[in-house]
């Protein structure tokens, strides 16, 4: 589909306050530089945005216009699909003149849509030049709840966008008394549960008073079963579905048939957040067994140890939903899913990883919106995790004659808990040397004593812990831990991409020429076997291995036969999926099990750095391998 690329400029520069450069910006477009330049003069005329050596920054106080323009082909397909919902039959020509477009380009929104459509169980069907949605009301609803995430672009649907959207109906009105029943039934809502049931109350509603009521036999209403859970929860969200239900057809004078009502209390079960009690009597044995896998599969992948009790409790809670959301064929949509994979890509890797290990197990298949929020709630913990392996280990170095040490060495772990882990105080530097540590200790803290610490760095401070003291210690860490991460992303990119596995291509192409071309190549080498490029596609089919203009494609398995990565630079762009998505940078990965700890490190610095599209547009400019390694050192 042709893009608006003038509209995802100005959206870019609206999102992303400050100056950006044009290189900059033709990486994140995907065009020339020469193309963002001409882009920009347009925006310029109309006071859209500024222009200075710096680069372009959009001007926040102007309200422009075109965004609304009918060449904004994602809006005019996103409006035929809507009106497919409403209508019988929609005439080629007609459409043609209706969005001032030609009959092929027409032609070609229709057959996207009948992709687009097929996966909800609808088929666009063709008779002449009438075209027709066929399929259930249920499946249509459906259909209607993805195109308003779409449309939100990843943002939260709230009362503003929903009210938007069904303007014949009071949808403040049905949030305050979702608000008002919750207090009543004791009923606990997030942001995303309340927003959930909101929209599909809001759409059931809309299409019931314009005529569109589903029926009893339809395929889809054997959802009337309910979710069996703790009697005491199924009666406590039974109560208030029907409560709510009965609310709405009082207030917008409609009635539910019973089908519908059923399909209506399953979406709202599923959208209750349990909140933590004991956790025997909220999960089944069975999904605690297969939570304690999924921790023990992490840590056997990626050297990430999830045994936190807290954890472990909540998100055995939250893979028990799922399993019953996953039972009745139903998928709750999650407004981040993009965010999330782009910012955090070594916490959406770990929950690709849990979704592969669920789907072998439990026989299911998770969509990027179920995928997306696992990595919601192990996010924290991940991340916690990995923040501790990175901390210096510190020894502690002062007189035991100090009658304040509990209070000093609390203060000092409080003003450098993110940054340091205290292995032991000592009071004799003799000490440094003849006590066995767990890990290598990187600096010591020297208080309110002189000793020539020679060969090891350290911070000399007093007991009072004061501005300067704080400074000195900090700029000791900073300095340390910027070094330490250097040596050792230095050493994993001479070890993962050697300079033979290294290429510019300066012609489009897509993901699965790109990998037989690098798969044959490893496999020459004996680094991978034959089936590797069926196992990038797995991974590829499970959730794309892309965020922003960069991939880091790699299997599920660590079972190259060497660890090496491949890295292919291509300045016009790479199609990488099905949407058209395409990057400008990629880094294979294949691991051998002996080297998941180093892969795991390398994953996370490549992802943090990648994160910024200014990062990109630096290293696609590199016309070598040195310059390239060189470059991406430095972004360190």
């Amino acid at each position: 589909m042709r893009k608006d690329h003038k509209k995802e400029l100005w959206d870019y520069l609206q999102n992303n306050p400050g100056w950006h450069t044009s290189s900059e910006l033709a990486v994140v477009i995907g065009v020339s530089q020469r193309s963002i330049k001409r882009y920009a003069k347009d925006l310029i005329d109309t006071a859209a945005i500024f222009v200075s050596s710096e680069g372009y920054k959009a001007n926040q106080k102007k309200v422009n216009s075109t965004t609304k323009r009918n060449s904004d082909y994602e809006s005019i397909k996103r409006v035929l699909i809507n009106e497919f919902t409403q209508q019988e039959n929609l005439n080629l020509y007609d459409l043609a003149d209706q969005f001032y477009l030609s009959e092929s380009t027409i032609l070609k929104l229709l057959r996207e849509i009948q992709l687009y459509v097929k996966p909800f169980d609808l088929e666009l069907r063709q008779n002449g030049d009438n075209w027709s949605l066929l399929g259930s009301e249920m499946d249509k609803r459906k259909l209607i709840s993805d195109i308003l995430y779409r449309e939100s672009k990843q943002t939260f649907i709230g009362n503003d966008t929903i009210q938007d959207s069904f303007p014949d109906i009071n949808v403040i009105q049905i949030s305050e008394a979702i608000k008002k029943l919750t207090m009543i039934e004791n009923i606990y809502l997030n942001t995303f549960d309340f927003n959930n049931i909101l929209l599909h109350i809001a759409i059931a509603t809309h299409r019931i008073k314009n005529g569109y009521q589903s029926q009893n036999s339809e395929k889809d209403n054997d959802e009337k079963t309910v979710i069996q859970n703790d009697n005491r929860e199924n009666n406590q969200e039974q109560s208030f579905g029907n409560k709510l239900i009965d609310f709405v057809e009082n207030a917008e004078h409609i009635h539910f048939s019973e089908s519908e009502r059923q399909s209506l209390i399953l979406i709202i079960q599923f959208s209750i957040t349990r909140k933590h009690r004991d956790l025997e009597d909220n999960v089944k044995h069975s999904t605690i067994v297969l939570v304690d896998n999924l921790i023990k599969y992490v840590n056997s992948m990626l050297n990430i140890d999830l045994r936190v009790l807290n954890f472990r409790e909540q998100f055995a809670i939250h893979i028990q939903r799922l399993l019953e959301r996953s039972s009745h064929g139903y998928v709750e949509r999650n407004p981040m899913t993009a965010k999330i994979r782009k910012s955090s890509p070594i916490i959406y890797e770990c929950a690709v990883l849990i979704s592969n290990r669920m789907e072998e197990i439990e026989d299911i298949t998770l969509e990027d919106d179920e995928i997306a929020y696992i990595a919601m709630h192990i996010g924290n913990a991940v991340s916690e995790y990995i923040n501790d392996l990175h901390k210096l280990y510190v020894v502690v170095l002062m007189p035991d004659y100090q009658s304040d040490n509990d209070e000093f060495m609390s203060r000092l772990e409080r003003l450098f808990s993110q940054d340091i882990v205290i292995g032991r105080v000592i009071h004799n530097p003799d000490m440094i040397d003849e006590v066995d540590y767990p890990r290598k200790i990187d600096f010591v803290i020297q208080v309110n004593s002189e000793y020539s610490l020679s060969g090891i760095r350290h911070a000399n401070i007093s007991q009072f812990l004061t501005q300067i003291d704080y400074k000195e210690v900090n700029q000791l860490i900073t300095g340390l831990k910027h070094k330490q991460e250097k040596i050792n992303f230095t050493n994993n990119l001479e070890k993962f991409f050697p300079k033979e596995n290294f290429k510019i291509i300066n012609s489009e192409t897509n993901r699965d020429a790109l990998f037989k071309m690098v798969c044959d190549e490893l496999e020459q080498k004996s680094v991978v076997t034959t089936d590797f490029r069926n196992r990038l596609e797995a991974r590829e089919k499970m959730s794309s291995t892309a965020f922003g203009r960069v991939a880091i494609p790699h299997s599920l398995q660590m079972v190259a036969l060497k660890t090496q990565g491949y890295v292919v630079i291509d300045p016009k762009g790479i199609n990488w999926d099905k949407d058209n998505n395409h990057v400008n940078l990629m880094f294979l990965l294949a691991i051998n099990e002996s080297n998941k700890q180093a892969y795991r490190n390398i994953f996370d610095d490549l992802s943090q750095i990648a994160v910024d599209p200014k990062n990109i547009a630096l290293l696609v400019k590199s016309k070598t391998y040195d310059e390239f390694i060189k470059q991406l050192t430095a972004l360190l």
